[in-house]
C-alpha cells in the first residue's frame, strides 16, 4: 500500500506517494513525487496511486531478481525467474499480514488452517466431509456414528498446526515428537519414534529400519541446519519433507507430520504456507517417488504448481482490499 507524504521546502508543500519494501534483510524505500499540494485534487492523487502501484512492480522485479541471485543456489525448476514469483507473492503476502487488523488476520489464519488440515488428513485416507470437518474444529459438533479417530484426527491436527503459526522454536528431535505427539493424542498411544519396521503400500520404498531412525533424524536435522541459509525457503521445505518420508520415523502419523513441518519451514522463514489437496494426491506420491531416486525436478515442479494455486486461493483476494 503507497502512502501519501508531504515534504516542506521553503515554505511550500510537495507532495509524494512512497512505499516501503521488506527484501531480505534490507528494506527499500519506493517513492514518486506527484506534484504541489495547493491545487492538488484528491482525485489526482487517486489517479497517480494506480499508476505507481504498477510502477512498483515493475521496479520491484527488478530488486526481487537481484536478490534471489545473490542469495540462493538456483537450479530447475526453481530458477531465477519463477522464486522471484514466489517473492512477489510473498511480499504481498507480508503486506497482508501487517495491513489486516488482528481479528480479520485469525479468521484468515483459521480458514487456512482448516483447509490445511482438511486436505492433509484426507490425503491419508481421512473420509470426513469438510462440513463436518468445520463442525468438528469450530462447533465441537460431532455428526451421527463418527468414526472417533477421524474425530480426534481433525481436532489434533487443527490444535497442532494453529499454534505452529505463531511459534518461533527451532526444528529440532524434540519439537518433531512434540508435533507428533499432539496429532496422536488420544488416536494412538506409540510414542517417541518406531520400534518395528513399516510398511509403505503401493510404494516400493525399503523405509528406515527402526534401529536407525535416531541416527537418521539427527542427520536430517543436520542437513536442515547446514541448508537453511544459502537453500531457497521452498526448495528447503520440499526437500526436508521427502527426506522426512523416506525415514518414516513413527509408527503412524508421518504423513500428517511431514507437511506440517515442510509449512512450518515457510512460515519460520516469513513464507507463506502451501496446501496439497487429496485430489492431487498420485501427483504428489509420484513426485516423492521420483525423490526417492535423487530425481528431485518433479517434487520442486509440483510445490512451485502448489505455492502459486494456494496464493491464489487462500490469500491473494485479501491484497486488492488493503
Amino acid at each position: 500500500m503507497a502512502f501519501v507524504q508531504e515534504r516542506r521546502v521553503r515554505g511550500e508543500a510537495y507532495v509524494y506517494l512512497e512505499k516501503s519494501v521488506r527484501i531480505g534483510g534490507s528494506v527499500y524505500k519506493l517513492s514518486k513525487y506527484i506534484g504541489k499540494k495547493a491545487g492538488l485534487a484528491k482525485s489526482r492523487i487517486a489517479e497517480e496511486k494506480k499508476k505507481f502501484a504498477l510502477e512498483i512492480d515493475s521496479r520491484l522485479a527488478r530488486l526481487l531478481a537481484d536478490y534471489v541471485k545473490r542469495k540462493y543456489r538456483l537450479g530447475y525448476p526453481l530458477t531465477p525467474e519463477e522464486a522471484q514469483k514466489i517473492e512477489e507473492m510473498n511480499i504481498k503476502y507480508r503486506e497482508i499480514k501487517k495491513s489486516l487488523n488482528k481479528q480479520d488476520w485469525i479468521d484468515v489464519k483459521k480458514r487456512f488452517v482448516a483447509n490445511f488440515v482438511f486436505e492433509s488428513n484426507a490425503l491419508e485416507g481421512n473420509s470426513l466431509t469438510l462440513k463436518n470437518f468445520s463442525d468438528i474444529v469450530f462447533e465441537d459438533k460431532v455428526h451421527g456414528e463418527a468414526d472417533f479417530r477421524e474425530v480426534y484426527d481433525a481436532k489434533n491436527s487443527y490444535a497442532v498446526f494453529s499454534k505452529l503459526f505463531s511459534s518461533t522454536r527451532d526444528i529440532d528431535e524434540d519439537f518433531i515428537l512434540w508435533i507428533h505427539k499432539g496429532i496422536m493424542k488420544d488416536i494412538d498411544g506409540r510414542r517417541g519414534y518406531k520400534t518395528i519396521p513399516n510398511i509403505l503400500v503401493g510404494r516400493k520404498l525399503e523405509l528406515t529400519k527402526p534401529e536407525d531412525v535416531p541416527a537418521e533424524m539427527k542427520k536430517l536435522v543436520s542437513w536442515y541446519n547446514e541448508n537453511s541459509p544459502k537453500m531457497h525457503p521452498l526448495e528447503l521445505a520440499l526437500k526436508f519433507h521427502h527426506k522426512f518420508e523416506r525415514i518414516h520415523p513413527f509408527a503412524d502419523g508421518n504423513g500428517r507430520v511431514g507437511r506440517m513441518l515442510m509449512d512450518y519451514i515457510l512460515i519460520k522463514r516469513g513464507y507463506f504456507p502451501i496446501i496439497i489437496r487429496k485430489t492431487q494426491r498420485n501427483r504428489y506420491i509420484r513426485a516423492l517417488e521420483a525423490a526417492d531416486s535423487g530425481q528431485y525436478v518433479p517434487l520442486i515442479r509440483f510445490g512451485l504448481e502448489k505455492a502459486k494455486e494456494t496464493y491464489r486461493k487462500f490469500f491473494e483476494v485479501y491484497y486488492k482490499y488493503l
